[in-house]
């Protein structure tokens, strides 16, 4: 589970340079820095979940036996 202490976590774990670009963006959004981390890590799971859920590619035989 994603809870503020593991957002706060995070943001003190993260490097200057990120935590810098998170700084601008929220001040840029109106938002408070740990709101601009969970939303990124959010998309994050969210692109994973999604990533999981595509169909692997395959080769169809076509006419003439090449695929």
């Amino acid at each position: 589970m994603i809870d503020r202490q593991v957002v706060a976590l995070a943001v003190a774990s993260m490097s200057p340079e990120g935590l810098r670009v998170a700084k601008e963006e929220a001040a840029m959004r109106r938002m408070s820095v740990e709101d601009i981390v969970l939303e990124a890590n959010l998309q994050m799971v969210k692109d994973q979940l999604y990533a999981l859920r595509r169909v692997p590619p395959s080769l169809t035989v076509i006419e003439g036996g090449r695929a």
